[in-house]
């Protein structure tokens, strides 16, 4: 069973993910002001504007069958396309059955199914608005505002559905530490820095992050492992670069990938704190 609800979940991620880049074109194409190819409802290609047939739009078999390139003009397509199909599918599969584990033995029975089944839904969706916002900001350092407060409603419909009917006072603290530590700590680098540090958008990345951690350890951790990845991957390349200590580098990737790491972890890490 844990392998169909992995099947499906990659399937259903890879059509996802493909909606996420090419929403991601729409909107940078938009930024660009070429917002006439953005408002087209069909998907076409970049180069020769070849309308795309819906079996050149099947998610991942068509970029493999076409070898990345357009059937018409042969044209590379590029490799944003298989990333993001191949990789939110993964996500999904694996986020799909972390539910299923802990969600399974509480389904039957309960009355807060309804509750577990939104909670789910509403992570989900998140992780489609950060594919959006990890290939925007890894592609060309932007993390468009609309995608950006679709994330922050998920995230505080996440927190409300979790809390409905089990809200403590004491769980107050949890979350204003864990938006001390994620959007309020981005928010004054942001300030200190004159956006040399982080973006702008960072620290309103940070916000949705938070809300659904909902504790400043596992904020704390999110914030070290985007710290730590974001050390490993741009300082090998500012040193073959030979780039300077100032240069703008695209956290909402590291930021984003942190928070799947430690949302999936999250048992282990508040069991480490005991």
């Amino acid at each position: 069973m844990t392998l169909a609800v992995a099947l499906i979940m990659f399937v259903v991620g890879a059509v996802f993910g493909s909606f996420a880049c090419c929403q991601a074109w729409r909107l940078h194409l938009k930024d660009t002001g070429k917002g006439k190819m953005a408002k087209s409802k069909w998907s076409v290609c970049m180069d020769c504007k070849y309308r795309l047939k819906w079996y050149d739009n099947i998610p991942v078999i068509s970029w493999v069958v076409l070898r990345g390139k357009c059937r018409k003009c042969g044209k590379k397509i590029g490799g944003w396309e298989i990333l993001s199909e191949v990789g939110l599918g993964v996500v999904f599969a694996v986020f799909g059955v972390w539910f299923y584990g802990n969600f399974a033995s509480l389904i039957i029975g309960n009355d807060m199914t309804w509750q577990l089944w939104v909670l789910a839904g509403l992570v989900m969706a998140m992780l489609v608005g950060f594919a959006i916002l990890f290939i925007a900001d890894a592609r060309w350092g932007r993390l468009p505002v609309g995608v950006l407060t679709f994330c922050i409603i998920c995230a505080i419909l996440f927190a409300t559905t979790r809390e409905w009917g089990v809200f403590a006072v004491a769980q107050i603290w949890d979350y204003l530490g864990a938006l001390l530590v994620l959007p309020v700590l981005y928010y004054l680098l942001y300030k200190i820095s004159g956006e040399k540090w982080v973006g702008s958008g960072d620290w309103l990345l940070a916000l949705p992050i938070a809300l659904v951690l909902g504790n400043f350890w596992l904020a704390f951790f999110c914030v070290f492992a985007a710290n730590l990845m974001g050390c490993f991957v741009m300082i090998p390349v500012m040193m073959r670069k030979k780039k300077n200590m100032n240069m703008r580098v695209a956290f909402g990737p590291f930021l984003i990938v942190a928070f799947m790491i430690v949302f999936l972890a999250q048992e282990w890490v508040l069991g480490l704190m005991g």
